[in-house]
């Protein structure tokens, strides 16, 4: 079975939602064995198809700020380029610290994390569901 996914969850460099003028941009691309492949606006994708989800910010010059990204629905997160952010399984309402990468928890809805001044990225693999 195919499901076209939503633009607005799924679009390459959508610009999110971020505290005090951070700008955040997602970027997901599909995992077929050793290539990469950049998901149009309107791909379809299978159940079990494996996505890279890859997010870039630009901080202003001063200060400690905090982003939240919200995940797919049908996304199940497996593992992220780094450890130290924060996971909610409800919707933002409740949040516990990652700092093992490769063990994530089930049924992630939303990540958070906090940067300084400047640029930084974070990536994450999810399968979907």
């Amino acid at each position: 079975m195919r499901w076209t996914l939503v633009c607005a969850a799924l679009c390459a460099a959508q610009p999110l939602a971020a505290q005090s003028g951070v700008v955040v941009e997602s970027s997901i691309f599909v995992e077929d064995g050793q290539r990469l492949s950049q998901l149009e606006p309107s791909a379809e994708l299978m159940r079990g198809d494996r996505v890279i989800t890859v997010m870039r910010w630009k901080a202003p010059a001063r200060g400690s700020y905090t982003v939240t990204n919200p995940i797919p629905r049908r996304l199940a997160l497996e593992s992220a380029s780094r450890g130290n952010f924060e996971v909610s399984t409800d919707g933002g309402t409740n949040w516990q610290l990652v700092s093992n990468p490769e063990r994530m928890p089930q049924g992630v809805t939303h990540m958070r994390w906090r940067t300084g001044a400047g640029e930084g990225r974070l990536t994450y693999r999810a399968v979907v569901r």
